[in-house]
């Protein structure tokens, strides 16, 4: 079996995060979105991915992948181009699917338990359902004698609080459902529509509930929320790094070349690669990326994204974009929130 990893989409709900580069490319947790996603399906047995590209810096993507050897796994792009709707990318990927049954991951989604079932599924599709509070952001599933009878995207009524959480199991048959669709009202090809086309001309379309924790990560606070449960639920505590006279409590890990110099640590917490924290408090629920500078700051609940610095100042539920800069002469600062996108500079 094959995977599919839609990488498209501007992220307009993310800027400025995303006016530099993909959502899916946004670490959480100490790994890129999207990574996370591969590495699950790597786990089940997947080791043929095809990664869709959208117009949103898709080089970016290709520059970090590559051919997918470093993950153990072989990587093909495929250009969406404009974004169409889901259906149309998943159209996208129909010679390099071939014949095989193959599963679709959003690339901006973590799911991480059921996978092992749309593996051996029956019939023309499978898809993951997640009961939720708010179907209206959702694609939903009405169930009826446990089958499903009806798929609407991001309903104005809500007519079931089934959502589909973005993995979808299919085999070749989805392609001429695709071709016979016509666009939503949003001008998108729909893959409810064509998942429901298969309904209406009686194809079998499986389904599994999970019952642990999903995110969508589609704004700051979504991203911090995905954050906090990917270090509760699988950060490992290690320490490759080097520590002078600080505190580290809980579980933390310091990637190899970082640096923790006269500071409190809080797990959990990710420190980067080459990173340096010093004179500070981190944590808890923190992620710093790669080759990023603490300075006599407190950072609780956030995300620092690659080569970011920070001094003297104290952050809660922030998002610092790669190579930002945030910095105050006089450290006074009460619980500041900042959503920081790429290459910026604050000073404050």
């Amino acid at each position: 079996m094959k995977a599919i990893i839609l990488h498209g989409g501007q992220g307009t709900r993310l800027r400025p995060l995303t006016h530099t580069g993909p959502k899916q490319l946004i670490k959480i947790g100490g790994k890129p979105v999207s990574q996370w996603g591969l590495e699950a399906l790597s786990k089940v047995g997947i080791k043929e991915f095809g990664i869709v590209l959208g117009n949103n810096h898709p080089e970016k993507v290709v520059e970090y992948y590559g051919d997918g050897s470093k993950f153990g796994v072989s990587i093909t792009y495929i250009y969406q181009g404009e974004a169409l709707g889901l259906a149309d990318a998943v159209k996208k990927t129909e010679d390099f699917v071939g014949g095989d049954n193959f599963i679709v991951y959003l690339g901006d989604n973590v799911i991480l338990e059921g996978l092992e079932e749309l593996l051996k599924f029956q019939g023309s599709a499978s898809i993951l359902l997640a009961q939720v509070e708010n179907p209206q952001r959702f694609g939903v599933a009405q169930i009826k004698d446990g089958r499903i009878i009806r798929l609407v995207e991001k309903p104005k009524e809500p007519i079931s609080d089934l959502a589909l959480v973005g993995v979808y199991a299919f085999t070749p048959d989805i392609f001429d459902a695709i071709n016979k669709i016509k666009p939503s009202w949003r001008g998108e090809l729909e893959i409810t529509d064509a998942i429901q086309k298969l309904i209406d001309e009686g194809k079998s379309v499986s389904y599994h509930v999970i019952r642990g924790w999903w995110k969508d990560t589609g704004t700051p606070e979504d991203l911090l929320d995905a954050n906090l449960k990917l270090l509760d639920n699988f950060l490992v505590e290690d320490n490759n790094g080097s520590v002078e006279n600080s505190k580290i409590r809980g579980r933390v890990y310091i990637s190899p070349q970082a640096k923790v110099v006269n500071s409190d640590i809080r797990g959990p917490v990710y420190i980067g690669k080459g990173s340096v924290v010093e004179n500070s408090m981190i944590g808890p629920y923190t992620s710093i990326g790669d080759e990023c500078k603490i300075r006599d700051s407190e950072v609780t609940n956030s995300l620092l994204l690659d080569r970011s610095e920070v001094s003297g100042v104290q952050l809660i539920d922030s998002i610092i974009g790669q190579s930002s800069k945030i910095s105050k002469k006089v450290s006074s600062f009460h619980g500041s929130r900042f959503i920081v996108g790429e290459n910026t500079v604050l000073q404050l």
